[in-house]
């Protein structure tokens, strides 16, 4: 699992590293013996693009920096995405991704995403919590832009739709999901 250097890759560029980030996914689901292959797997492009096509602002040497964009993952089952591209970003070496899914994991590398891992935002895993969450983060950061990412199970959620209603209410300007 290699780390990436710099963003803002050409299009050949992010094919290769998405290309590795499913790699990355695979052998570390296979490694844990658990996860969630094909929601980790459905994102790959998207964050590929996200972290490594220069449009999330973030500095993994500086990684609470609070000029930073944020990025909410809402289908926390999707840890295995998650970690892996932290680990791409420079967030932490892939050396650690092996206590994936392990009690008592030094990065807290459980199967939910867990705020006290380097680049991750909130704790995540009840489903239609994300955009929510993330809304009320564009409200409080106006001068950053907050992502989440959402998966389709939880598209029916109550929570989702209130949370999309109030976005467009305020007229939430630096959210998109």
């Amino acid at each position: 699992m290699n780390q990436v250097q710099g963003v803002e890759n050409d299009i050949g560029e992010l094919k290769g590293i998405a290309k590795q980030l499913r790699r990355n996914i695979i052998s570390l689901i296979h490694q844990a013996g658990s996860g969630h292959p094909g929601g980790s797997l459905s994102g790959a492009d998207l964050l590929t693009g996200l972290f490594f096509g220069g449009v999330l602002k973030y500095d993994p040497r500086n990684p609470k920096d609070p000029n930073r964009d944020r990025f909410v993952i809402s289908k926390g089952h999707a840890s295995a995405l998650y970690y892996c591209i932290l680990s791409m970003a420079g967030y932490f070496p892939a050396e650690d991704l092996a206590d994936y899914r392990k009690i008592n994991s030094k990065l807290n590398l459980s199967g939910h995403p867990h705020p006290k891992t380097p680049g991750v935002e909130i704790a995540t895993g009840s489903l239609g919590q994300g955009l929510s969450v993330a809304h009320g983060m564009a409200l409080g950061l106006p001068a950053s832009r907050v992502y989440v990412l959402l998966g389709d199970g939880e598209l029916q959620e109550g929570q989702v739709w209130e949370g999309a209603m109030s976005a467009a209410k305020f007229k939430t300007r630096n959210l998109v999901a």
